[in-house]
């Protein structure tokens, strides 16, 4: 008697897409549809781009997505309610003395993003710290990096990845004056520390 896949309606064959133990129990699965049951079935698990997410994301949300945006759109969440997320800084080569400084809930995912209007894929994380308000922590971030830059368009600067770091580094989030250490005795890092505080 010739048994088909209840999935994919593929011929089942002992020994080449159908396991032993799956006969003996009547489980009339081929093998591949058997293993992407055990990604799908489980409803406590999250990925995005085919990619584990781990629970203590802050956008974390049971199931397959594409990106962030279809996790956050595809049900109660809203990407407005979440204040956690990254500030980072972004580069191209094209535009070599330029730095974006911007914010998202997922850095890496907002990388790809950028990546797919690039034909080159040259877009480069420099960067990214976390953030318990992602939106203040940008901010912070914008102003003090406009007195430094030469130039500047919306969230791009004219000044170097270093000096973008440096200020991502030393944003005051939690609202509490830091103590300022002695910087390496470079001067320009010297000059830049102490414009920032």
């Amino acid at each position: 008697m010739i048994k088909n896949c209840l999935m994919c309606d593929v011929v089942l064959e002992a020994g080449t897409n159908w396991y032993t133990p799956m006969m003996k129990k009547k489980h009339y699965r081929c093998i591949p549809c058997h293993s992407k049951m055990g990604l799908v079935t489980n409803p406590k698990r999250m990925y995005v781009n085919g990619k584990y997410i781990k629970a203590t994301h802050p956008l974390y949300k049971p199931g397959r997505y594409k990106t962030f945006n279809d996790a956050a759109f595809s049900g109660t969440y809203k990407l407005d309610s979440i204040k956690e997320g990254y500030v980072y800084v972004i580069t191209n080569k094209a535009w070599p003395e330029w730095v974006k400084i911007g914010m998202a809930i997922d850095a890496e995912d907002r990388l790809n993003g950028y990546q797919t209007s690039s034909p080159m894929r040259d877009f480069i994380l420099e960067h990214s710290i976390a953030s318990t308000d992602r939106r203040k922590s940008e901010k912070e971030a914008h102003t003090r990096a406009l007195p430094l830059s030469l130039d500047s368009k919306g969230e791009w600067f004219k000044l170097s990845v270093e000096q973008a770091i440096t200020i991502l580094d030393n944003l005051n989030e939690y609202g509490y004056t830091r103590a300022t250490k002695e910087a390496n005795p470079i001067p320009k890092e010297d000059n830049l520390q102490g414009s920032l505080f």
